[in-house]
């Protein structure tokens, strides 16, 4: 498998997860991205997307995703229960011509147009989110998903986000936080995958979550440790004991906080972190090469 970046052909999708909010794991995507330059980056934490904040992006297009929702003839006489026990998501309750429609729990999967009596279901387009894109230095062609506030349509966002990938040179996504469909779905496609933690009981436990999610993916990774002073040593032994590599510790400083707060950088703050992630994505190479 040839993987290069930086502009040269190749194909190399990275995903940066976490098993938990709060750990760091857009800053150490967006910083990801800064260091090399000439990328693809895709938010695809669409219920709180904040890669924007400090990539800064120059929005040039923005595109509405929707899902189709049906709409029931009742004044036919028609019965719609058939609709009802095709639905596996109980987005219909109906009695004969009676429908109560759930549109929360609707997937638009368009299966009520599908085995309803014919002519009584229609279908309208329904607003779930939408997808931001625009250029943001170095040469990072970024794309955003955000889920309208209300709706439960994550991954529909996520696909809309999916059909953007060019999958040409390097492509990043900052993934949802957690073990979700929403993770799964964000890391599914991606040659490998950085955990980001910190050393506490809290991030020990989910750092074992997402690593089993990776393991039953089949999907290689590697940890970066955040914050790191402010816990304990046992994410790091847990890393060594199962042979997990830690590809970075960013330490526990309050100064690199006051540029987070800002939307500044760790590359502003230092920037010998530009080597830094220059040579984990080297790393990474290498380690898809053997």
């Amino acid at each position: 498998m040839e993987v290069v970046a930086e502009g040269v052909d190749g194909k190399l999708i990275i995903s940066v997860a976490s098993g938990k909010g709060g750990t760091g794991k857009t800053t150490v995507a967006s910083n990801l991205a800064l260091s090399v330059g000439y990328c693809q980056f895709l938010d695809y934490d669409v219920e709180a997307p904040n890669s924007n904040f400090f990539l800064k992006p120059e929005i040039k297009h923005v595109q509405k995703v929707t899902i189709k929702h049906p709409y029931f003839l009742t004044e036919t006489g028609a019965d719609f229960s058939a609709c009802a026990d095709f639905c596996h998501y109980n987005a219909i309750a109906a009695l004969k011509d009676e429908v109560i429609f759930f549109p929360e729990l609707c997937h638009g999967c368009g299966g009520c147009k599908l085995v309803g009596p014919k002519g009584t279901v229609r279908e309208k387009d329904v607003v779930v989110g939408e997808i931001r894109k625009g250029p943001a230095k170095p040469n990072i062609d970024f794309s955003m998903g955000d889920l309208k506030p209300g709706s439960m349509r994550t991954t529909s966002v996520q696909n809309a986000l999916d059909k953007l990938i060019t999958k040409d040179g390097l492509v990043i996504i900052d993934s949802p936080p957690g073990t979700s469909c929403a993770m799964v779905f964000a890391v599914k496609d991606c040659d490998y995958c950085i955990l980001v933690t910190e050393p506490t009981p809290y991030g020990l436990n989910d750092l074992e979550l997402s690593v089993g999610v990776l393991e039953k993916l089949n999907k290689p990774f590697g940890v970066i440790i955040n914050r790191d002073g402010i816990g304990d040593n046992k994410v790091e032994e847990y890393c060594n004991k199962n042979y997990i590599q830690i590809l970075a510790k960013i330490p526990n400083d309050r100064e690199i906080a006051k540029y987070y707060s800002r939307g500044d950088s760790l590359i502003d703050y230092d920037s010998s972190w530009k080597k830094k992630f220059e040579n984990i994505l080297k790393g990474i190479e290498k380690e898809l090469q053997t």
